[in-house]
């Protein structure tokens, strides 16, 4: 017997341990062998993940990286080690094919949306992970552009190709950090972010995600920068100076600014200038009377929390002069609005979700395709259905409303012409449907404008 078949041998013995029931993985680990490692890693091949030729039934680094992986792909600790709740998603995740294509979900997915974005095709601003119709586009130009089959499916001979071509050209750094990314460069981050008032969990992870991209967005958003939750330069430069901003002692004040002092109950011309000034950012959607009452103090705590200032509801000097001197709010572009919305069909419904990794209710959905664009709308339907202008037939980028459950709004979608309308449905998750259709047809109530 040769010496390397005499360790493999060895290792088997010393590694022998008793098969976990079918619910529980038993923390299986480097060193180990079984006939249960051979199914781990068959099911890491199905799903993508394990690219040695056969399966083994020794647990070896291989099998390492492969667990760290898909680990990685679906938001678990990367620690290489088959744990239950890693063994519980590997049963549940879908299989893998050579062929990636419109509903492909995944670790592939996000490997080639980065090789499309190194080259120049994918213009999305998230690596998502999930192949929808801007994928789909970017994979036909790459296709065009290097003489092959225009299908808009990655199969074999299109991954093979990307790859060389990826390979040989240097990767730009225009997403520094993203989605996915752990390390001491993104506690950095975390820790700017949170001196910043953005980073609001209680402890620094090192590991980038949701709340992570959440606070990024916001901090760009209040800085003038494409909202992408992605780290380029541009928004590590800007974070580096607003750091070193707030450390740098304050200049002596100048005049008292709280001489301006707006709450609950006052009335006049200065309260109307504020509240037209809110309805201009976003923040305020009910109509300027010159009072201001607990609509205007809500709008006011909105826009404080989004320009880093105590939320008290209350107007005084600083959060007049910063809300005065606040710049316009963003145009929608209904363009890249149904672009971004097609991205995430067959994103699942989840009850209170508004971000692609947890999933979306329908007013969720709504308000993070508004959000990316730089436009403020409210959180629920009904506070939607209140605050947007009425138009008599909707155009694209107008948000449609229906009564499903009672008399009032309950369910609304974002209206992409040709009578058809996208939204998030408890049973279909992200989809589209026609407005003609009897269900809808029905309910439908109308549709309000934001732009």
């Amino acid at each position: 017997m040769k010496p390397n078949h005499v360790v493999f041998a060895a290792a088997m013995a010393s590694a022998f341990f008793l098969a976990p029931d079918e619910s529980q993985a038993a923390e299986w680990k480097k060193g180990m062998s079984s006939p249960e490692i051979k199914q781990l890693q068959q099911r890491l091949k199905e799903k993508g993940f394990f690219t040695y030729p056969q399966a083994t039934g020794y647990f070896g680094a291989i099998t390492e990286e492969a667990v760290k992986a898909f680990q990685r792909a679906m938001n678990l600790p990367a620690t290489g080690i088959v744990d239950d709740a890693t063994y519980a998603k590997l049963k549940s995740a879908p299989a893998s094919n050579d062929t990636l294509a419109i509903g492909s979900r995944g670790a592939a997915v996000r490997d080639l949306q980065r090789r499309l974005k190194q080259l120049g095709y994918f213009r999305y601003p998230q690596i998502t992970g999930y192949y929808g119709a801007v994928t789909a586009d970017a994979v036909k130009q790459f296709q065009r552009a290097n003489g092959l089959p225009a299908t808009g499916r990655a199969d074999r001979g299109t991954l093979e190709r990307l790859k060389q071509k990826a390979t040989s050209q240097p990767v730009e750094s225009s997403d520094v950090l993203t989605i996915g990314d752990r390390g001491d460069d993104v506690r950095k981050l975390q820790q700017q972010l949170k001196q910043l008032g953005y980073f609001t969990y209680s402890d620094i992870t090192g590991y980038y995600g949701v709340l992570t991209a959440d606070a990024i967005r916001r901090f760009q958003r209040d800085n003038g920068l494409p909202v992408t939750g992605a780290v380029d330069n541009q928004t590590v430069a800007r974070l580096a100076s607003a750091v070193k901003a707030k450390t740098t002692s304050p200049a002596p004040i100048e005049r008292e600014r709280q001489a301006v002092r707006l709450s609950i109950g006052a009335l006049g011309d200065d309260v109307k200038r504020i509240q037209t000034k809110l309805k201009e950012l976003g923040y305020f959607w009910t109509d300027i009377t010159g009072y201001y009452g607990t609509a205007t103090a809500d709008a006011v705590r909105r826009f404080q929390q989004a320009a880093q200032l105590p939320a008290t509801g209350v107007v005084d000097g600083e959060t007049y002069e910063r809300l005065i001197g606040q710049a316009p709010a963003a145009k929608l572009d209904v363009i890249e609005l149904v672009a971004d919305a097609a991205e995430l069909l067959g994103v699942p419904y989840v009850w209170g979700g508004e971000t692609p990794e947890e999933g979306f209710d329908c007013s969720g959905f709504i308000f993070y395709l508004f959000q990316q664009q730089g436009i403020a709308v409210p959180r629920t339907v009904a506070l939607m259905w209140n605050a947007g202008a009425s138009v008599s037939a909707p155009e694209v980028g107008d948000i449609v409303f229906f009564a499903t459950t009672t008399n009032s709004p309950s369910h609304a979608g974002i209206y992409i012409g040709n009578g058809q309308f996208i939204h998030s449905g408890a049973s279909t998750g992200v989809t589209t449907s026609r407005l003609d259709q009897p269900y809808w047809k029905q309910r439908y109530l109308g549709a309000k404008r934001f732009f």
